[in-house]
């Protein structure tokens, strides 16, 4: 069995085993008289995880006779105790929980930048923070098709980055420039890298790509300079890279944030299978309107005579008006979230069974306007939570964690203030919903636009990334419904729950595909 040992451990994981884990995993092996097949699905499983705990390649005894005990009390409690109980499953991982790991362009690898993020930074983390934003595009952009040669083939095909310093003294040449669109003057549009800056004529811009171009995107640039100016012929998004790739350059890096699973990809895959009822998906939830506790009614009330759902994510604003502290609010916002619970109460299987999740809005208390928004206090959410078995009142953004689904979601009138802002009007004619999507995903960030238009959080910033693309992402925006897919990422925008026709969203992860719903109005 040794020899099956090194072969999975080693050469598939590239992991070293010292002499007393490799006699431990032979004894175990040994004692539960498993076979070839089964030990060898066994010993993939304890390497993966390994390797997902980040753990490093030197496997010793001591964590090594920790994992197998974890292991097996995972593997276990799918059949003891129901595929959808463990706690691994299902996870809500808060803005303020997700690692904060910086690209290093000078090692290539993902660095902690700061000791410890704190939402009052220093002024390195602002000064660092579009730097940073501009590394992890550049990288991704390096390892595109386009940009890779690849040996022995024909390098003319290939197009080259160059940078804003090297411009100098080549008027007349043409360039591809990748920077972010900036205003440092009044009416002029320039674009900025590490190296510099150039003022952009985009008067005569013969090709736009697809989506939504404002100050602080990040943007591709194909043009001649003409007197200090770059004559801009082409511009566009920056091109997006899939998850598996992201995976494939970074395989043991957690960017995603959470604790990772004991269990495969495999047999979450099963778990998924087995519990596939779908999640709920509401915005603008306002609990201080009658209509919308009677619409929630009836939404309990259908399920209930189903399994329940997987989980029902509520997304604000969570009342009407916004939340004046210090007035009677306080007391009418807490006694709508107690009346909440109270209603979900009335239907016990989905009390007990379905998770709940509860991203605050713009209007729901409270924070300083920045983003990411913390949650709702838990003077307000007390009653709520002590009726429910899985509750999580988290921040915007936050990300979920459903078996092998990553999920980011994040509540903002996103359409709006980028269109506001926008410095290149979008092609006309077409659909903007899919403008905005294919916007953040290439961006790779939640929140495209300046800090002086929406500020974030300096030592925060990479809370906002949508980086590796996730599996869903829900933009919950008070625009019209919406379900777009974009390199393998499902994209919904559930619209507005109470102000619109009570509509939401069903997800189920199986299939990766939604349904749009309403509730008839009475």
């Amino acid at each position: 069995m040794q020899s099956l040992i090194y072969k999975v451990f080693t050469r598939k994981y590239s992991l070293s085993l010292q002499a007393d884990a490799l006699e431990l995993l032979s004894t175990v092996i040994a004692q539960n008289e498993l076979s070839t097949v089964d030990a060898t699905k066994w010993l993939e499983l304890l390497a993966d995880t390994w390797t997902k705990r980040e753990a490093g390649p030197l496997v010793e005894a001591g964590p090594l006779k920790d994992l197998v005990a974890a292991v097996s009390a995972g593997t276990s409690s799918v059949s003891s105790r129901g595929a959808d109980s463990a706690s691994d499953v299902f996870t809500v991982i808060s803005a303020f929980d997700v690692p904060p790991l910086w690209y290093d362009p000078s090692t290539k690898a993902f660095t902690h930048p700061f000791s410890k993020a704190e939402i009052l930074s220093s002024a390195e983390a602002k000064a660092s923070l579009f730097r940073q934003r501009y590394d992890l595009i550049k990288q991704r952009v390096l390892r595109n098709e386009n940009f890779t040669p690849v040996m022995f083939s024909d390098h003319n095909r290939f197009r080259t980055l160059s940078t804003i310093d090297s411009l100098q003294g080549r008027e007349g040449e043409r360039f591809l420039l990748l920077g972010m669109l900036a205003q440092l003057e009044e009416g002029k549009l320039f674009l900025e890298d590490r190296a510099g800056s150039i003022e952009l004529d985009v008067t005569n811009v013969g090709k736009r790509a697809h989506g939504l171009f404002t100050e602080s995107s990040f943007v591709l640039v194909d043009g001649c300079v003409e007197d200090g100016v770059l004559r801009v012929d082409e511009i566009g998004l920056p091109p997006p890279e899939s998850r598996d790739v992201t995976r494939n350059a970074f395989p043991n890096v957690n960017l995603f944030g959470g604790s990772p699973s004991l269990r495969t990809e495999v047999q979450l895959r099963e778990i998924e299978v087995a519990t596939d009822n779908g999640m709920v998906i509401l915005s603008d939830v306002w609990l201080d309107q009658p209509s919308t506790m009677r619409a929630l009614r009836v939404l309990f009330d259908g399920f209930s005579h189903s399994a329940p759902p997987i989980a029902f994510i509520f997304i604000g604003d969570f009342s009407s008006r916004p939340f004046v502290a210090g007035s009677g609010d306080t007391t009418q916002y807490r006694d709508n979230m107690t009346a909440l619970g109270q209603l979900i109460s009335e239907f016990p299987d989905i009390s007990r069974s379905s998770h709940f999740v509860f991203v605050p809005g713009a209007n729901d208390p409270w924070g300083s306007g920045a983003l990411p928004k913390p949650r709702i206090a838990e003077y307000f959410t007390k009653r709520l939570e002590s009726r429910l078995s899985h509750v999580t009142f988290t921040t915007n953004p936050c990300r979920i964690k459903y078996c092998a689904h990553e999920i980011v979601v994040f509540r903002e009138d996103l359409l709006k203030r980028i269109r506001r802002n926008c410095v290149l009007e979008p092609e006309e004619g077409t659909d903007v919903a899919k403008h905005l999507v294919r916007t953040i995903i290439d961006q790779g960030h939640l929140c495209p636009l300046p800090q002086r238009i929406r500020p974030v959080y300096w030592a925060y910033d990479h809370a906002m990334r949508v980086y590796p693309v996730p599996d869903v992402l829900v933009l919950a925006d008070r625009f019209d419904a919406y379900s777009v897919n974009y390199e393998k990422c499902h994209c919904v925008n559930p619209g507005e729950f109470s102000s619109g026709e009570f509509s939401f969203f069903m997800y189920y992860p199986v299939s990766r595909t939604s349904q749009y719903s309403k509730i008839p109005k009475s």
